[in-house]
């Protein structure tokens, strides 16, 4: 009868733990809600996930993917960082550098400002060429911060901007934390990185604003932005 017991006993157990492992692998952390600004989505991970797999972001397969992405495989090859990858601009870049041996590590929030599925098709794309983007906003100080303790990035091409000029009229606040505070956050943290990287930034011709001299160029008047959105990119000249 005792022995009845004990093997019911282990076979409850066993049962249990097997429970524990196909709702761990098959239900992955909830999200928590967007913040006010709808920019950034940060992800909780579940204590079992980390036990098994090595945790999500921050873990070790996601520092694995996130050196082996910034690794460059030509010598004197660079490591660069390059800030809205999934975009336009971003992802051709990043394929370029990536093409040519550098290593490159993608950053973008993925947000909503059109439709994410052309950012999600580019990230797709670029996954193929072993570029890894991490899914991260500007302001995330520490999530910038433990990208770079885990990579010594020699370059930053800083491309990612709340972008538009109407739609500013509709979410003024993305314009000033993507293009002015995300920005600030990004330089102070290269700043007390090392090796400090050089940063590469793009400014946008908005910034001639009511200039009417044809062709625009670099000597002319930029001081009448003529929307937020030019305001907030000449601001981010001024700060570098």
């Amino acid at each position: 009868m005792f022995s009845a017991t004990i093997t019911l006993f282990r076979v409850t157990l066993l049962v249990a733990l097997v429970l524990i492992f196909f709702f761990t692998l098959n239900y992955p952390p909830l999200s928590s809600s967007d913040d006010q600004n709808g920019s950034h989505r940060l992800h909780n991970t579940n204590f079992l996930s980390s036990a098994f797999y090595g945790g999500g972001v921050g873990g070790t397969a996601w520092e694995k993917q996130v050196r082996h992405s910034s690794t460059p495989k030509r010598p004197n090859g660079m490591s660069v960082l390059v800030t809205g990858a999934a975009g336009f601009i971003g992802s051709h870049c990043s394929l370029a550098l990536k093409k040519r041996g550098d290593g490159v590590l993608g950053l973008d929030n993925f947000n909503s400002y059109y439709d994410p599925s052309l950012k999600r098709a580019r990230q797709a794309m670029l996954k193929k060429h072993e570029i890894f983007i991490v899914e991260a906003d500007l302001n995330d100080g520490p999530m910038l911060t433990k990208l770079f303790d885990v990579v010594p990035f020699t370059h930053v091409l800083h491309l990612a901007a709340q972008a538009g000029v109407r739609y500013a009229m509709q979410n003024p606040q993305s314009y000033v934390a993507s293009n002015i505070a995300g920005f600030v956050n990004l330089l102070e943290i290269s700043k007390a990185a090392n090796p400090q990287p050089a940063i590469v930034w793009a400014s946008f011709s908005s910034v001639y604003g009511l200039n009417t001299e044809n062709p625009f160029s670099e000597l002319h008047r930029t001081d009448q932005p003529a929307s937020l959105y030019a305001a907030t990119k000449k601001a981010g000249e001024e700060i570098a």
